[in-house]
């Protein structure tokens, strides 16, 4: 990345940077628990979310971030969608929600519905994107990739909140194991 001089390719090398961060993160935390099979979600959220607070250098006074996660262990398979998840929104949130050195807060919170059944929720009360903007056709490579992740391998839905800032929330059912 030192040696790349355009200001854009800079940027794009960093968000992949971010993104295989993410799931290295995934790994690290199966080994500290010592279950190779299921991560703690809260754990792992807040390696990932401290993370991308140093990477994009947020200043904490300013922008809170809220993590409510329930004792959930996930699999890999939802683990490491889950992480890209929020990495993709979290990042966003920081780049463009709170513009000329606004405050705010931003939250995520992962909960179970039912038996096999969660919600993902990513919110911020910024600025919120444009009314006109539709998010699954965005020219966005975070937020594209945000759709695949959700609707494409957690088989799941999203569903845009755009009142009092962004809300993405994704239910998805716990994917069993998949032999490999």
């Amino acid at each position: 990345s030192n040696q790349i001089t355009d200001k854009k390719y800079t940027e794009m090398f960093k968000e992949s940077e971010a993104r295989i961060r993410s799931m290295a993160l995934v790994y690290e935390s199966l080994h500290q628990t010592g279950n190779l099979a299921k991560v703690d979600f809260h754990s792992y959220a807040d390696l990932l979310i401290n993370s991308l607070l140093r990477f994009h250098g947020t200043d904490i006074r300013k922008i809170q971030i809220r993590i409510h996660i329930e004792n959930i262990a996930l699999d890999l398979d939802n683990a490491i969608p889950c992480g890209l998840i929020i990495n993709e929104l979290v990042s966003n949130a920081l780049k463009y929600a709170f513009p000329d050195e606004r405050s705010g807060v931003i939250e995520i919170s992962l909960c179970s519905v039912n038996k096999d059944v969660f919600e993902l929720t990513v919110s911020d009360n910024g600025i919120g994107l444009p009314e006109k903007m539709d998010f699954r056709r965005a020219d966005s490579l975070g937020l594209r990739l945000v759709v695949i992740l959700a609707e494409g391998q957690l088989d799941g839905e999203i569903i845009l909140n755009r009142e009092e800032g962004t809300e993405y929330r994704i239910r998805f059912k716990q994917q069993l194991y998949k032999e490999r």
